[in-house]
């Protein structure tokens, strides 16, 4: 039956038809919809949304080492979040079996960095799969089951963000699988529990695998010259490169490399006995090159043939594939810098008069660390300074303070960001007695990812009890959309701080707009009082106010508007009101 889905939810279809049973993730784009898929595809899978990345692939692993089938999916930050496990269980290996889908995104296009997921993977010396559409990706997943469980090792599969959101038509569906799986842990301290000793045991075998993988796997590789020009490659880059060699019909070789790494040492003599020059295209960072060790042949990044940042495009390649054939280039040029929208916060956002709020109450004397999430456009509002990673707006906080002692230092962090990595940090903030406010921007929901659940959503948990667990007494909560109570309780969170020498939270919550309707509440109209100074679209930056020039004066876009009316509150001449309001003056 033919489906047309999408590559990460075809990852997820891949692994349910491998005899994968459980799945663990944290939400970041572009693998949100890898957990998403297969919690739907049977009441009999378990899919859970964990804290963070590091318990997802340890809860993963847990399971692997008991034989179970597991999946555990995130983005290629969250790969560094999950570092520790990922090294350690690399050694230890598994039972069943455990494929780690990390999803890169080169550009980027919505990280902090463009890092490569592959690099990690050959570091930690895992094999790692690289599908070039979401078909491959459909097969590879399937390919990095059996691989995991035949030779007891965690297997990565790296989509890049092209593959993950490109829907493909494919003949698949879910499958009944007869796979017998034991899944009882049996007691192996030398291996589960290994201490150093036996951790260089665990290293020369893990080495032993990674021969026997490159070698089984590359055995029936065949070489099939026809030119003196090769390229080799894998990934989504990989694919359009196939696109280009066969619709200009150049003469030059194609190998698809599945398993970037490991990597046949036999395979790469052959190719460099074979062919004059050899071309590598791959991204983003040269997992496969750095394995040709002759570089006189090879082209690529390491010899600055290809660019060493950025996504690969297909006018890009078309124009170096002719260069590496030493062919004119006759390719046209194409304007692409199309101006593209700013992005904003939604109107009614809870978050902008929060931010607004705290900009104002800092005034000249602020430093802002902010956090990772839709919060982050709080850039726009002035109100974020710095953006480093997922819980760094609290550790940063404290250090700036520590550095800027005359300045009032505020953070902002979002509700999920405040489990994921904040909790640590808020702790080593009251350990060292920080005078920083932290304002936990509190939506109820992982908005920026698809609204997946957060840990306070079923009332077990509450953001108060454990800002109260971490050592903070001052912990007040407040809906943003009262903004002048708002300046009142940053003001007294600011002087606590700074009299007692340790943390105030404030905690803004507001459901996400997106969640909740204003439809049927009063209509928010610009009234003559209006002076177009301009605080209300510009400042305050509400997407659905706008400069009317003709009229000198401010306007609501009605389509955008929800009619929430905290405008009002920052506008100085009352120039906004509800429609009954006006009609009352009149």
């Amino acid at each position: 039956m033919k489906n047309f889905l999408m590559g990460n939810e075809l990852i997820a279809l891949a692994a349910y038809n491998a005899g994968v049973r459980s799945a663990y993730a944290y939400p970041g784009t572009p693998s949100s919809e890898i957990l998403e898929y297969f919690s739907k595809i049977s009441d009999e899978v378990y899919a859970q949304w964990s804290i963070n990345e590091k318990i997802a692939l340890e809860l993963a692993g847990a399971e692997a080492i008991s034989g179970k089938y597991v999946l555990c999916s995130m983005k290629q930050v969250g790969l560094n979040v999950a570092a520790d496990p990922f090294f350690s269980i690399a050694y230890t290996g598994v039972k069943g079996a455990l494929v780690i889908a990390s999803a890169d995104d080169p550009g980027p296009y919505s990280s902090q960095t463009e890092q490569d997921s592959r690099m990690y993977a050959m570091s930690a010396k895992l094999p790692v799969f690289d599908p070039i559409n979401p078909e491959d990706a459909y097969f590879l997943t399937k390919k990095a089951v059996d691989l995991s469980h035949k030779y007891e090792i965690p297997v990565m599969i790296r989509p890049v963000m092209r593959v993950c959101h490109s829907r493909q038509s494919i003949d698949v569906d879910i499958e009944k699988n007869n796979l017998i799986i034991s899944n009882s842990f049996e007691k192996d301290t030398a291996r589960w529990a290994a201490t150093p000793k036996f951790r260089k045991q665990l290293h020369s075998i893990l080495n032993q695998k990674l021969k026997d993988i490159s070698n089984k796997y590359y055995k029936e590789f065949k070489i099939n010259k026809k030119s003196d020009f090769a390229v080799v490659g894998s990934g989504y880059s990989f694919a359009m490169a196939m696109d280009i060699v066969a619709e200009d019909g150049l003469n030059i070789d194609l190998y698809k490399l599945d398993l970037p790494f490991p990597l046949s040492d036999e395979l790469i003599k052959s190719l460099l006995e074979e062919y004059e020059k050899i071309l590598v295209i791959e991204e983003t960072q040269p997992v496969i090159e750095m394995q040709f060790a002759r570089r006189d042949k090879v082209f690529g990044r390491l010899n600055d043939f290809i660019t060493n940042m950025g996504e690969l495009t297909y006018q890009y390649l078309q124009s170096k594939l002719y260069q590496f054939l030493g062919k004119q280039n006759e390719i046209e040029e194409f304007d692409v810098n199309v101006k593209s929208a700013k992005p904003r916060l939604c109107p009614g956002c809870g978050h902008r008069p929060a931010f607004y709020a705290i900009k104002k109450v800092a005034k000249n004397r602020g430093i802002f660390p902010g956090d990772i999430g839709c919060y982050t456009l709080g850039v726009n509002l002035e109100a974020v300074d710095t953006c480093i990673c997922m819980g760094a707006s609290v550790t940063f906080a404290e250090g700036l303070k520590r550095a800027n002692n005359d300045k009032v230092v505020i953070a902002t962090i979002g509700d999920s960001t405040f489990f994921h990595t904040g909790v640590p940090a808020l702790i080593n903030a009251v350990a060292n007695d920080s005078k920083i406010v932290l304002a936990i921007l509190d939506n109820e929901t992982t908005a920026m990812t698809g609204f997946q659940p957060v840990p306070h959503k079923h009332k077990k948990i509450s953001i108060e009890r454990v800002v109260k667990g971490c050592g903070v007494d001052f912990c007040k909560t407040i809906d943003p959309y009262d903004f002048d109570g708002s300046i009142r309780l940053l003001n007294e969170a600011i002087e606590y701080s700074e009299k007692n020498s340790t943390p105030a939270v404030v905690i803004f919550k507001h459901p996400c707009i997106t969640k909740i309707k204003y439809k049927g509440k009063k209509k928010v109209v610009i009234t003559d009082k209006c002076k177009n100074c301009k605080i209300c679209y510009e400042k305050f930056e509400c997407p659905a106010i706008f400069e009317d020039k003709l009229a000198n004066a401010a306007k609501i876009d009605e389509l955008l508007c929800v009619n929430c009316g905290v405008c009002m509150s920052v506008c100085p001449f009352d120039a906004i009101a509800y429609v009954d309001e006006v009609d009352d003056e009149v």
